[in-house]
């Protein structure tokens, strides 16, 4: 049986953590990983792809922007100690159903050959943490995303 979303975001950064070791690279063979940085950015959007094209959130934890862009932060604190090193997995220890991991493996296509201050820049160009970077909550909403990212994803 499937499971319905929302997840908790850590189970979600589980995942893309292990897809994201799943390659082999270089000549010693070793698992390239994904730093926090990089890994908040997916997040992120993996949210806004959810609600976007799915009508509901992937996880329920709240995405909050913060200066080098959104972040999940419990996610960010789960992993801090790794500071600018790559997290890596041998094997997936997330509870997502098949169905959603494969629409998060869809968006890690799509945003995981990026670089992290690639994808810095791109969130820091759209709407939803412009506008909530500015306010004292910074919480950017699931409302925004939903919003801002309907038109994008629905081309």
């Amino acid at each position: 049986m499937t499971k319905k979303s929302p997840y908790i975001a850590c189970d979600v950064a589980k995942y893309i953590i292990y897809l994201a070791s799943k390659d082999l690279i270089g000549e010693n063979k070793e698992r390239e990983g994904v730093t926090n940085l990089k890994l908040q950015k997916i997040l992120y959007f993996a949210q806004a792809y959810y609600l976007a094209k799915l009508k509901k959130p992937l996880f329920s934890d709240e995405i909050t922007a913060w200066a080098y862009g959104p972040v999940v932060p419990n996610v960010y604190h789960a992993y801090k100690n790794h500071k600018n090193n790559p997290i890596t997995a041998d094997e997936d220890k997330s509870s997502i159903s098949k169905e959603d991991k494969l629409i998060i493996q869809e968006v890690w296509n799509t945003f995981g050959g990026y670089s992290a201050s690639r994808l810095v820049d791109i969130a820091h160009s759209h709407a939803p943490w412009k506008e909530a970077f500015k306010t004292t909550s910074q919480i950017i909403t699931k409302d925004a995303l939903s919003k801002y990212y309907v038109p994008l994803f629905n081309k």
